[in-house]
């Protein structure tokens, strides 16, 4: 009975010292020699949460010393690097990938397989004649070509084809379209407004049960009552689920957590 009680003590204090771990936000930036990487996927595979690279390379995500961190891309091959101390101690981390190389199946050139000798390759391999059309057959006085449309000979222009005159409508037109800050483009796209439901079944799909338990210490069973605690008004205001701000997020969600662990 000991041995198994000694054992549980030590799990359960291995996992609490897991749980008190600092959350803190890794910087880096990847490079592969002279090449331009963006639109790379990070992923926290211990906090299971995830960013995206810049156009630069560059990222940040919330990670803990000891988490796993998984690089995808679709030029590049995946890099996995688990965390160190010293890695939150650098303003940003450099991170060298490597580009896939994709190997070509093999190319079949023919049916025949050369043995190098020409002679008698050359008697194996039959050679088709190329076709040859009777010209001297075709009446090309009562020839008709469709489907060519005629154009103006601007060298010499005749009476017809000449325009000395500006279509100002057209013009007045076109010079407007250009300054009217009412035009469809324009405008600023709408973001979408959550209500409480919409903000509650958002969050159980953007994260798993995992992260609410791991992250945030929050039981399974009252994860939903935890969402419905953590929406106001807040959210639509500063557009927190928006994708780019995807670490405000995160950030307000451990804010509410400490708050509701208080209640």
């Amino acid at each position: 009975m000991k041995p198994f009680l000694l054992l549980f003590l030590i799990g359960f204090s291995m996992e609490a010292v897991s749980q008190n771990r600092k959350i803190e936000v890794f910087k880096g930036v990847l490079v592969c020699d002279s090449l331009k990487v963006e639109r790379a996927t990070i992923t926290n595979t211990t906090l299971e949460t995830n960013t995206i690279s810049d156009d630069l390379g560059f990222f940040s995500i919330y990670a803990r010393e000891g988490d796993t961190i998984v690089i995808s891309s679709v030029t590049f091959d995946t890099e996995r690097l688990v965390l160190k101390a010293s890695d939150f101690k650098k303003l940003i981390s450099v991170i060298h990938l490597t580009m896939k190389i994709n190997q070509l199946d093999e190319v079949k050139v023919g049916a025949f397989k050369l043995s190098g000798d020409l002679v008698y390759d050359a008697k194996r391999i039959k050679v088709k004649p190329p076709i040859k059309a009777d010209l001297s057959s075709i009446d090309f006085k009562n020839l008709e070509i469709t489907g060519v449309k005629t154009t103006a000979n601007l060298a010499m222009p005749s009476e017809a084809n000449v325009n000395l005159g500006v279509n100002f409508v057209k013009l007045g037109k076109s010079i407007f379209q250009l300054f009217n800050t009412n035009d469809e483009f324009s405008k600023p796209k709408p973001t979408k407004t959550y209500n409480s439901n919409e903000f509650v079944a958002e969050m159980k799909s953007r994260f798993t049960p995992g992260f609410y338990e791991k992250t945030l210490t929050i039981q399974e069973d009252k994860i939903g009552l935890f969402l419905e605690y953590c929406f106001s008004e807040e959210i639509n205001q500063k557009q927190l689920l928006e994708r780019v701000n995807s670490l405000q997020l995160i950030d307000f969600l451990l804010e509410k957590s400490i708050a509701f662990h208080k209640e």
